[in-house]
């Protein structure tokens, strides 16, 4: 077999993103001087650019330090002001607020009801809440199906304000709350009032929301609930899902297919990138016709974000072609990380922030040498010249090939995912590489399939869309017996409640510290060595596991 190309690792704004990281964290708990603080970082700033025309690391040590304060300054801008602990004490109260929707998280329950993330304009004296803070809502939807609460829309109402106290389970909706910056609760509101419309381009998304929820659903199957998952995986509801279907899903560590997150993505901008190649548009126009259309789509979906950092992803490794850059994965991956970073520094301490920038890492460092390494050594036929290989010795090659890239992929993102899914869910699930490895090509026929047929209804070939679905929904018949009987296996999954978040992290860090240095060394450093990251992450599985 061939060698294949590595991949690029030089990518300086993941010096920038650790220093954000280091600064963002240190503004969460110290408030900053910001005038002095940014004179420093000035300072620093300026002292790196004259060390970086001499030899050594005192550049990047002076650079990093002005990132960090530079950070920790806008941290301490950006970051909204904690209430006191006594203010969280106090009892449930009524309270008025004129609030923005920021995002909506469920759009129309089987209840009724609506939920969602806001942004305070205005609240009544007794609220204590101001300008820019912001509130979990939960809306009883009148009757009537011409309300609805959408992106940007503008409400007034009546309704019980709760605080959520600094004593929650991390792993808990309200602890997920807390770590984004929220501290109420607003439900069993009255007097409901859209005080303004969202924006033209906000209603235009949500009519195409609907209209895709019906062609996902042309010639669905009675009976079985194939389009809800349908819907959930390619429209990111996740609400469609029955309690059953979510339970094993989240059980079994497959839930990330029902949120808009990298493999849709790259589904969808592979569809549209070979679409645009067999229309002959040039790779370097591509981009421009692609991206918008990857951007409608992450829109229409609610910009969940997850679907946002994905995005980002692909936007700058897609950018790369038009404008003839290396094109380099890890650039990408850092350079989405400061954006993201930079607009809602909140994100941060979101896990679903930490699983995906880890997740994706760990498979650009681990997983893609692992597959190049493994491809190497077992390597078939190697002795015998390929152009003389026989038809089934050529089908065994790509299978041995496919095989060893699902792994390395599925084992490489569960080495990085399991000390975060231990701390923050309660639970391990080694038989998701496995699993993984099975569904994820399910998955991605789902959702091409599902990119097709949402095409052809869109030009009013209704019947073919229909068509077209049940492709989809065999794929995912397929996938929900897999993951149905993989429940039944014993030790699929293991609960470990009370693993400690600060072992989780720095097993994280020990092990992407190790796998840094490895590439530094890649020439001289044997296969052997590559043994030693997932050494790493069982020995602090284990370690943390004992201390439970």
């Amino acid at each position: 077999m061939p060698r294949h190309n590595q991949i690029p690792t030089r990518a300086p704004a993941l010096f920038l993103f650790i220093g954000m990281v280091l600064g963002l964290v240190l503004a969460r708990e110290v408030t900053a001087p910001i005038g002095f603080v940014l004179c420093v970082a000035g300072l620093m700033a300026g002292l790196s650019y004259g060390l970086s025309k001499q030899s050594g690391g005192l550049w990047l040590l002076s650079f990093m330090t002005a990132a960090t304060l530079s950070a920790w300054a806008y941290g301490t801008l950006r970051f909204p002001t904690k209430p006191e602990s006594a203010q969280l004490q106090l009892p449930i109260r009524e309270a008025y607020l004129h609030f923005e929707v920021d995002r909506v998280m469920q759009a129309r329950s089987q209840f009724g009801n609506a939920s969602g993330v806001a942004r305070i304009i205005e609240a009544n004296a007794t609220s204590r809440l101001i300008l820019g803070d912001k509130v979990f809502f939960r809306i009883k939807l009148p009757e009537e199906e011409a309300f609805t609460v959408q992106n940007g829309s503008e409400i007034k109402a009546t309704g019980v304000l709760t605080p959520i106290s600094y004593e929650v389970e991390p792993d808990s909706f309200e602890g997920y709350l807390k770590d984004t910056g929220i501290h109420y609760r607003f439900e069993r509101i009255s007097g409901l009032e859209l005080a303004r419309p969202p924006s033209r381009f906000d209603q235009f998304c949500h009519r195409m929301n609907l209209r895709f929820q019906e062609y996902l659903s042309l010639g669905a199957p009675d009976g079985k609930n194939l389009d809800g998952i349908y819907t959930a995986m390619l429209l990111g509801r996740k609400a469609e899902l029955s309690d059953e279907q979510s339970d094993r899903f989240r059980m079994t560590g497959t839930m990330h297919f029902f949120a808009i997150s990298g493999l849709h993505i790259g589904v969808i901008a592979t569809v549209i990138a070979q679409f645009l190649i067999l229309v002959r548009i040039p790779r370097k126009v591509s981009p421009f016709i692609g991206l918008p259309l990857l951007y409608l789509y992450v829109e229409i979906t609610g910009a969940s974000p997850s679907a946002v950092r994905a995005f980002l992803m692909a936007l700058f490794f897609w950018a790369s072609f038009a404008f003839v850059r290396q094109r380099s994965p890890l650039a990408a991956l850092a350079a989405s990380a400061v954006f993201v970073l930079i607009f809602q520094p909140a994100q941060l301490w979101s896990i679903g922030f930490q699983l995906s920038y880890t997740v994706v890492l760990s498979i650009l460092l681990f997983g893609l040498p692992l597959y190049e390494k493994a491809s190497e050594k077992l390597a078939p036929f190697r002795y015998l010249p390929k152009a003389n290989w026989a038809p089934s010795q050529h089908l065994y090659a790509w299978i041995q090939d496919a095989l060893l890239l699902l792994f390395a992929i599925s084992f490489s993102a569960w080495l990085a995912s399991a000390p975060l899914s231990a701390a923050f869910f309660g639970y391990l699930s080694p038989g998701a590489i496995l699993l993984n490895m099975l569904l994820v090509n399910l998955a991605a026929v789902a959702i091409s399939t599902g990119v097709v047929s949402l095409s052809l209804a869109l030009v009013g070939l209704d019947s073919f869309a229909g068509f077209i679905n049940h492709a989809a929904w065999i794929s995912i018949q397929m996938m929900d017996t897999l993951v149905i009987g993989s429940t039944n296996i014993p030790g699929m999954i293991l609960h470990c409640d009370g693993f400690a978040e600060w072992i989780a992290y720095s097993i994280l860090v020990a092990y992407f510290t190790l796998l840094f240095c490895l590439h530094r060394t890649r020439s001289q450093s044997s296969a052997v060595i590559w043994l030693l990251p997932p050494v790493v992450i069982i020995a602090g599985l284990l370690l943390g596991l004992a201390k439970i």
